[in-house]
């Protein structure tokens, strides 16, 4: 029996993992493990009022707080029969428009992107592709102006509410948002050749359904009042469960959906394969272009997929700030006396359906049932994990599944945070380096580099190791021996590499700790400095099989010796390595 685990998955928003489990050739088990979890935010709005509700339910998530805002607003107004103009709707879907924006920029070029050209993460890949990655960033930034022109502030904003907006924008702003969109388009048009034609690996690939909101009027757009599921059925709002189906699994905290006793997927690849046929303009001429067999049954695609509503959304602002400037009147924010009833908000949020629904009774939230993109997709997850490892396990490739379940799993872009919160904490044993160190020397003979400066006390753990171990005979080198032609004989080689340094993990003075070298490449979290050319030089192959050794400093300061308790953990050290 084998167990291949990522505990913390990288570049996505949450705290999430995914274990496969290998008995002999066969892939029994694969779960996606969520560890935020409760809804909380469902208890805490009960006897709160609609317009404190609908402040409230955006706390969910940073990300989506958009979505989650007018999920709630749209429910309420369902509830409360509130039908506000158009205009009000118009200034709606801009504020929308920049969530996706934002949005899928920081996914598809930050977090997806360093997949498949070969790099652990964007920092990485700003060294080769320095202005991809500046332009990214402004694309992001550009989406969270609009959110904050419009909605207050681009996180959590206050301006929307039940019934309008507290302000509208000025001319002015609107006619700005009009001519920087206008001003990214030959970017636009970049992104969406880049990201329609990398090469996704065609493994997984399998049927699946899809399903997302039916816009109105035969337009692609980001809401309606129905589900539209892939195989042709139309489900009204309020019947919302009859899709998702919502069950308990015991190694997550989020509920599981399926429609019909299958897992099905929401988000950009659900709607473009459900939508695709409407796009208009230049998104709707790149669809026809790049949109193929394998967008239906390949999870990766949907990086394509946000990359082709990225240009969509650029299309359509200019569009949506002409049709607001044609309206001279700026409507007040529709009021309401209804104190019973219940309604259901249906929003794309930019990884998917996102429902709310509401029962008021006596002016007061009764009831409040909110389902989220990640928990939708997550038993799709589980099954094209299921089938890439097992494919891969068939083709002789064992090596590979743990990555591909990352990229898998990555390429879904989920927002693990929106299932909320509650973190699960694990502790590791004091000793549990050492049972990891023995096992990687087992497996191969891996070159030891010290990082440090034996002149600032503690800091010189790397230099002093490293002296101690060439004395020993173990391959080892300090980084200030390395040169040019030493790191591409370094870069070449096969070896795994333990980086030795004093690491800053918030433990007591000696505590030693053998950390994965991603997951500190990866961690804002942990005070360390790598040599630089770490990240730049190093493929990620051997990234991922590279080591931070770190020691707890006691003091950095200018002084020749090392602290009694980093003394003694060094000599632990040296003891493991003898044996």
């Amino acid at each position: 029996m084998k167990k291949i685990t990522i505990d913390h998955l990288p570049r996505v928003e949450g705290n999430g993992g995914i274990t496969a489990i290998i008995d002999g050739q066969a892939v029994s088990e694969v779960k996606f493990y969520i560890n935020e979890g409760p809804r909380l935010i469902e208890r805490l709005v009960i006897g709160r009022t609609p317009e404190e509700d609908v402040s409230l339910t955006p706390r969910i998530c940073a990300i989506c707080t958009v979505s989650h805002k007018l999920a709630a607003v749209r429910a309420m107004e369902n509830a409360l029969n509130v039908q506000v103009p158009h205009q009000t709707n118009l200034l709606r879907e801009l504020m929308h428009m920049g969530e996706m924006i934002e949005s899928h920029s920081l996914h598809v070029y930050y977090l997806a992107l360093p997949d498949y050209l070969g790099f652990p993460n964007a920092i990485a890949m700003a060294s080769k592709h320095e202005f991809e990655v500046k332009i990214a960033l402004e694309m992001k930034n550009f989406g969270n102006h609009i959110m904050k022109v419009i909605n207050g502030r681009f996180v959590h904003g206050e301006n929307t509410v039940i019934g309008g907006f507290g302000k509208w924008p000025s001319r002015e702003e609107l006619l700005w948002i009009k001519s920087r969109a206008i001003q990214f388009m030959p970017f636009v048009y970049k992104t969406v050749n880049l990201f329609c034609t990398l090469n996704y690996p065609d493994i997984p690939e399998a049927e699946t359904q899809y399903a997302c909101c039916l816009p109105p009027h035969e337009k692609y757009g980001f809401w309606g009042d129905e589900i539209l599921v892939s195989n042709g059925d139309r489900i009204f709002r309020e019947d919302y469960r009859q899709l998702t189906n919502e069950f308990v699994v015991p190694h997550s905290y989020a509920r599981h959906s399926r429609y019909q006793d299958k897992p099905y997927s929401v988000g950009a690849l659900a709607r473009v394969n459900n939508l695709g046929e409407r796009l208009e303009g230049e998104a709707g001429r790149m669809f026809r272009k790049y949109f193929n067999d394998h967008w239906k049954k390949n999870p990766l695609y949907n990086n394509a997929a946000q990359a082709l509503e990225i240009l969509y959304c650029f299309e359509r602002l200019p569009q949506l700030v002409d049709e607001l400037l044609e309206i001279d009147n700026t409507p007040e924010i529709v009021s309401y006396q209804t104190q019973e009833g219940q309604g259901t908000g249906l929003v794309e949020a930019p990884r998917g359906l996102l429902i709310h629904h509401y029962r008021v009774e006596q002016g007061l939230v009764k009831g409040a049932d909110i389902i989220t993109p990640t928990a939708q997709n997550a038993e799709d997850i589980e099954r094209y994990g299921m089938i890439a490892a097992q494919t891969l396990l068939d083709r002789g490739e064992e090596e590979k599944i743990r990555d591909r379940l990352d990229i898998i799993v990555r390429a879904y872009d989920p927002c693990i945070s929106c299932s909320v919160h509650l973190a699960e904490v694990k502790t590791v044993e004091e000793t549990a380096w050492e049972n990891q160190l023995a096992e990687i020397k087992r497996q191969a003979s891996p070159l030891f580099i010290g990082i440090g400066n034996i002149t600032q006390g503690d800091d010189g753990i790397g230099p002093t190791l490293i002296t101690k171990l060439k004395e020993l005979g173990i391959k080892a080198v300090c980084s200030s021996e390395l040169d040019t032609q030493n790191i591409k004989s370094l870069v070449n080689s096969d070896q795994p590499f333990i980086f030795v340094d004093a690491l800053d993990a918030g433990k007591k003075p000696g505590a030693i700790s053998l950390i994965p070298l991603l997951a500190v490449l990866y961690s804002s979290s942990l005070s360390h400095r790598l040599a630089p050319f770490i990240q730049n030089e190093f493929s990620y192959s051997q990234l991922k099989k590279s080591y931070l050794l770190g020691i707890q400093p006691r003091s950095i300061t200018k002084q020749q010796h090392l602290s009694p308790e980093v003394s003694q953990a060094l000599q632990r050290l040296i003891d493991q390595l003898e044996n």
